[in-house]
Formats: C-alpha cells, structure tokens, sequence
C-alpha cells in the first residue's frame, strides 16, 4: 500500500547530505525525533494540503466512505470547535444573517468541554437536550429520536429570533452507551438542520457490528479521536464530512480547523494516521470484539455486569454491588492493570486488537475476581455502597442566566462547595471526565442538587460570578 506522509518522511531522512536549515531545532539527529520536521518543499501543509497529506486524507476518506476527510494533529478538541464553526457558518449562509449570537446549537448534555469552549469563542447560544435517563450517571446521556421531536417542536414554537445551526449528540459516550444516530439524524434533517457527532471514541466502529459509524447512519459531520480506539499516536484525529450534507461544508474545513489549530502541526502524528491504513485491518476488530463479548460473558458468571453496548469498550457496572469502582480501579492497577477511568459506580476499560489475546482478559478477568472476593470477605461487606437515593435522581437541567460566551469576561471568585453556594452562579464549567455531562456551566445558577453532585465526586472548589 502506499503510504504517501510516511514514505516521504522515510526518503527525507535517510538522505544523510541533506543540511537541516530549517526548524525543528534537533535537525533529526536523535533517533526519536528523526521524522518530526517542518512544512520544507515536499513535505506539503495540512492547512493548504494538495500533496502528500491530501493524498492521505483522501485514501482516509476512501475507507470511511466519505465525501471528505481532514486530518487533525490537535485531537477532537480542535475538530469539534471546527464543527460548531462550519454549522453556523452554513446556517449564516442558507439565512443571509451574519450576526454573532444569532445562532444556537442543541447539544445533549454530555458534550465535551470544548463543545462549551466553542461557544465561548464563537459567540452562540446553546440548548442544552434534558436526559431521557431516569438515574444519574454523570457520563450518560440518553437522547431518543421521539425526545429530540419533541423538544426541536418546542424550541421552533419558542424561539423565533435564534437560528438552529446544528444539533450536536455524542456517541458512543464515556461508559459505552450507544444513540439511536440513525434515527436522530432523520430527526434533524426533518427540522433543516445538521446531526453533528462527537464520535471521538467510536473511531472503529467502521469495521465491526455491520457498520455503526455514525457517518455510515447519516451523522453531516463527526470527529473521530483515532488515537483513542485505533494505531495512532495521541492527537490524531478525523474531520469527516458524510456524502450525504449539504454542498460546500468541505470547502472551509481547512479554515475551520486552522482557526483553532497550531500553525505547527506535529509530522509524527500525520505519519502514524497515515500509517494507520495499513495497520487498520477490519477482521481484528471483528475478532477483538468476539473477545470481548466472553470476557462480558465471564464476568457476569461471577456476578459482575456490564454496561452500554460499545463492542471495544467494557464498563464494569457495579452500582448493585458491594464493591467499589475507585477501590476496584486502585486494586487493578496494583496490580499492573490500568483502566481508562474509575468511580463510585463504573469502571471503563478499553480494548483493541493491540491487546493480547486471550491472555489480557484471562488476567483481567482473574484480577476482578480477586478483588471481589476480597471485598467480599471484608467486615465492609455487610454495608451495601449508600448511594442510591443519589443515583436514582434524574438531573434536570440548571437555571440560565448567562449564556457561556457571555461570562468570560465578568469577575469571579473561588470559593469552597458547601450549601451556601445556593444561588450562586456559575463562573466555571465544571467537566468532570470527559464527555461527561457537566453539572453546572457558566452562566447557570447553582441548586443544592449540584452541591450534592459536586459532594459526590469530590468537587472541593468552584468558581462564581461577583
């Protein structure tokens, strides 16, 4: 296969005349920073590709089945802001009106920080979708195609003066859980806007279940963190443009993701995305998932379940057990396990065909065992985890007072969380584990059922508009 980044980079430096008068500052004379360079003549420019970068790009839009693929060396956080851009840039142009804060987009309540950032810096109101979830977890988020009817009909009756860029969901979400994207972007498209997806986590859902990437089910535009579920080095991601949305989004990509980029893109990321078409072969996460849906199997033959329907990702659910997620999670890694994130309720692990199979899950499977069983022996065992109450509340959305955008300039203070903060206004968006959904935001005012999600999970600190 050609490799267009990767052979160029390999030709430049085994060419040992060549003087390096040109950045980096190391001229490649150490082994690991060999094939990390600059925009020198070949080598092209991810904001201006027509080369080897484009061709890349484009042999990645070929996989994924796409109208068009950028490359990203900043990760999600870069692509998503770029989304928000493109969208209302779109809807300025359908509406003529050219007007900052004129236009909302309609997020479910689990975006990623830089979903709120974007709003910041853009200018644009968001409405946030309320939970279908009738307990609280703060990484899920349901939202149904009936739901998002329901509340766009709401917000057509209600808000005249604001126009709809974009409804923008994310899934697969921190825990696994899957959305109906199909069915939500029919949904969108029914009201003229675009479904945007933060699929960031999701980045090899192509290749397994019959394909579920959420461009595949007719998502306008999504990020994918390739670094997270496929052989990419961290940062590299995707903006990928589906086939299906509206004519010109692509032509300001570019300008959308230098907006929000380094004018320095980082090489060794573009080589190992590049790369990535070769490494990425459909039949190991097909067989990656098998392996995973006996460890699943295994684990509720031992009492622990599971949770959410992502193939590459196994939630342990412990919220009717006896144990402990941070406890389980700080036990895992004394023993040389490392999960990808642990609280009271879940622990999230991640998988890929990079593991070692079968013996990582015959280890990890042992492991879990041990630690339920030590638990279990505890005189604690006898004191079932006292958070149901807590967990059984649904979240409902905070007071607005002030759109985000709209704080970043007014004073604040920090202070401790305690119940006097009843009232109070947020001048922080507190994100816990990202995309996680955020308790309070700035701008929203503060209620004792955020005191006590911020009392849940050790939040000691917010900062609150003078």
């Amino acid at each position: 296969m050609k490799l267009p980044i990767s052979e160029f980079l390999e030709r430049y430096d085994s060419d040992k005349d060549i003087i390096r008068l040109h950045m980096p500052g190391h001229k490649g004379s150490f082994d690991d920073c060999s094939d990390d360079i600059t925009e020198v003549y070949g080598a092209d420019s991810l904001y201006e590709a027509d080369g080897i970068i484009y061709e890349s790009e484009k042999m990645t839009s070929q996989l994924f089945g796409t109208r068009r693929t950028f490359y990203s060396t900043e990760g999600s956080s870069q692509v998503i802001k770029s989304m928000c851009y493109l969208a209302i840039k779109h809807a300025s142009e359908v509406t003529g009106d050219y007007s900052r804060g004129d236009y909302t987009i309609a997020a479910s309540r689990n975006a990623h920080k830089s979903f709120i950032n974007a709003s910041m810096l853009l200018q644009f109101d968001i409405a946030w979708l309320p939970s279908e979830d009738e307990d609280y977890s703060i990484c899920k988020c349901s939202v149904t195609p009936d739901g998002l009817r329901k509340f766009l009909t709401e917000y057509k009756k209600n808000n005249n003066d604001k126009t709809l860029a974009a409804v923008f969901v994310t899934s697969p979400d921190y825990l696994g859980n899957m959305l109906d994207v199909k069915g939500l972007a029919e949904v969108a498209h029914e009201f003229s806007t675009l479904l945007i997806c933060d699929n960031a986590h999701g980045s090899y859902l192509k290749f397994v279940g019959g394909d579920m990437h959420p461009i595949s089910l007719g998502a306008d535009m999504t990020t994918d963190s390739a670094h997270k579920t496929l052989p990419v080095l961290t940062g590299g991601a995707y903006l990928h443009i589906s086939k299906n949305s509206p004519e010109g989004l692509e032509n300001q990509a570019r300008q959308a993701l230098l907006l929000f980029g380094s004018t320095s893109p980082s090489y060794k990321i573009l080589k190992s995305m590049d790369k990535a078409l070769e490494r990425v072969n459909p039949d190991d996460y097909v067989e990656c998932a098998r392996h995973l849906e006996k460890l699943r199997k295994d684990l509720n033959s031992i009492g622990i379940k599971t949770y959410g329907k992502e193939p590459l990702k196994l939630t342990l659910d412990l919220r009717d057990s006896f144990i402990d997620g941070n406890h389980l999670k700080s036990e895992l890694r004394e023993r040389k396990i490392i999960c990808e994130y642990g609280e009271p309720d879940f622990v999230v692990t991640m998988w890929s065909p990079f593991n070692r199979y079968p013996e990582d899950c015959e280890r990890f499977l042992k492991a879990v065992s041990e630690v339920k069983e030590s638990v279990m022996a505890s005189s604690e065992s006898s004191d079932k985890r006292d958070n149901d109450g807590f967990r059984k509340k649904r979240f409902n959305l905070p007071e607005v007072v002030y759109q985000p955008y709209e704080t970043i300039f007014m004073q604040k203070k920090i202070v401790k969380v305690n119940d006097a903060l009843v009232g109070e206004i947020a001048a922080d968006n507190l994100t816990g584990c990202p995309p996680a959904i955020t308790p309070v935001i700035a701008g929203e005012r503060i209620d004792k059922d955020i005191i006590e999600i911020m009392n849940f999970y050790g939040v000691e600190e917010i900062g609150i508009i003078k």
